[in-house]
């Protein structure tokens, strides 16, 4: 019994073990863009991953590559896609995005909504954009060329005022000339490297694993091992009493 200064009895503290917490693994929605903008009705292409499985969940050798380009050019227009209750929100128009980042600062202006300023800079820009990139790729209209205009188009539609729409399509052409069969010289980094880059991790990550889960077994088969020789010792112990 504890007491104060005063002789007084202290009050001891009851002490009880919280329950564990359990830890949910951190997951992420990943979107499969060319299977979701590639089919009408239902729509593929959306799962909800392991942050560390978001790689392989999209390693699927004929859309990687146009994925990756999509993506780092959503992230480069400041755009992410709009999801509620785990869908990619969309209308007649398409899927809808939301603004992310920074806005587009420049020496000129985009102009307000309803001026005839703003639909000559939209038309200017998206048609600048088509003359750039189509000349690089074998198909002019193949799909990556007509969906990274579609999202430039989408991005176009959200531009303040006051934002500078050149910067917006240098934007846009620093990702798409970066393209690993447009020129695979370029130096920095390309979708070629940063694809080489991630299956490289995903399979690290395989072997790491692997390698584990034969070391478990390794040693559940060593453990193994010592009880039957424990138990044959104990059955040889036993005989001799016998005999």
């Amino acid at each position: 019994m504890q007491t104060d200064l005063f002789g007084a009895e202290i009050a001891k503290p009851s002490v009880t073990e919280g329950k564990p917490r359990k830890i949910k693994p951190a997951t992420k929605l990943v979107f499969d863009r060319k299977a979701l903008w590639s089919t009408s009705g239902y729509l593929p292409g959306a799962k909800e991953v392991d942050e560390d499985e978001v790689v392989k969940a999209t390693a699927t050798s004929d859309t990687r590559s146009d994925n990756a380009t999509i993506e780092r050019l959503e992230s480069a227009l400041g755009l992410a896609p709009l999801v509620k209750n785990g869908q990619w929100m969309f209308d007649e128009l398409g899927f809808l995005y939301r603004r992310v980042g920074k806005p587009f600062t420049g020496i000129r202006h985009f102009g307000g909504k309803g001026q005839l300023v703003r639909e000559l800079n939209h038309q200017l820009t998206l048609r600048t954009a088509r003359e750039a990139i189509e000349p690089l790729f074998t198909d002019p209209c193949s799909w990556l060329v007509i969906n990274s205009v579609s999202v430039l188009n989408k991005r176009l539609w959200m531009m303040a005022p006051e934002e500078d729409h050149k910067a917006c399509l240098a934007a846009f052409l620093e990702v798409m000339s970066q393209h690993d069969f447009i020129d695979n010289s370029r130096s920095g980094e390309t979708i070629r490297s940063l694809t080489k880059r991630d299956q490289m991790r995903v399979k690290r990550a395989a072997k790491r694993k692997d390698l584990e889960q034969k070391k478990d077994r390794r040693d559940e088969q060593a453990v193994e091992a010592l009880m039957d020789a424990f138990e044959q010792d104990d059955c040889d112990f036993t005989d001799d009493i016998t005999e």
